[in-house]
């Protein structure tokens, strides 16, 4: 809101400057207090209209980009994410891990509790997360009750390590309803020579197979 009113007050201030001048120095219209009032008033409506363009752009912004209910970055901006560090990969060299993962039994508490419950489980275990990643991950809802964190300069190992934390981060909170909650997770390493997106996010998605096959609320390397 600070930084609203801050654009709103610049706006209104540059466009009455500019209204000023124009029929001072361009239309000669000399400044009585009657003709300074029509620029100045001018001026404040098209600068507050500007501040409410720009804020709508933002708020459409936020929308496009992030999912509503977690507040996490949406599926599909998080595709945006991965080309970029795929081509930053291929280009420079380095290595990146993805982090593929999702809430055990999901179904279950939402058939038990109701999907305001589920809704709420999900708003706190992406809480959760995003408390313990690194500034650089990037961490999304893939969908459901799917969640995806990309980890640049991060080798498979160094993800594992990530997610094992993840998985007891989650399993140690406490949730109003259904008290405990687990999480299973499936993690892969970036093959500049060999992937693409959708071999990358095939062997994540078995990994996490292979975690929920093993007995859940665990971590699994593919």
């Amino acid at each position: 809101m600070t930084v609203y009113l801050l654009y709103i007050a610049i706006s209104c201030l540059f466009t009455c400057s500019l209204n000023i001048i124009h029929a001072h120095f361009i239309l000669n219209i000399p400044l009585t207090p009657d003709a300074f009032i029509t620029p100045v008033f001018a001026g404040l409506l098209f600068g507050y209209l500007l501040a409410r363009i720009k804020l709508l752009q933002e708020q459409m912004s936020l929308v496009a980009h992030t999912d509503p209910l977690t507040n996490i970055y949406n599926r599909l901006h998080f595709g945006h994410f991965l080309d970029a560090e795929i081509d930053r990969v291929k280009r420079y060299g380095g290595a990146f891990s993805i982090i593929y993962f999702d809430l055990d039994q999901f179904k279950r508490i939402n058939d038990e509790y109701g999907h305001l419950v589920g809704d709420e489980v999900l708003k706190g275990v992406a809480n959760v997360v995003q408390n313990a990643n690194r500034r650089a991950d990037i961490f999304a809802r893939y969908g459901g009750e799917e969640f995806i964190i990309l980890s640049p300069s991060t080798d498979a190992a160094g993800a594992g390590i990530h997610a094992e934390r993840l998985r007891a981060d989650i399993e140690g909170q406490r949730f109003s309803k259904i008290n405990k909650l687990t999480c299973s997770f499936g993690v892969t390493e970036y093959k500049p020579e060999d992937d693409d997106v959708a071999s990358l996010f095939k062997r994540a998605d078995t990994a996490l197979y292979h975690a929920k096959h093993q007995g859940r609320n665990r971590v699994e390397t593919g």
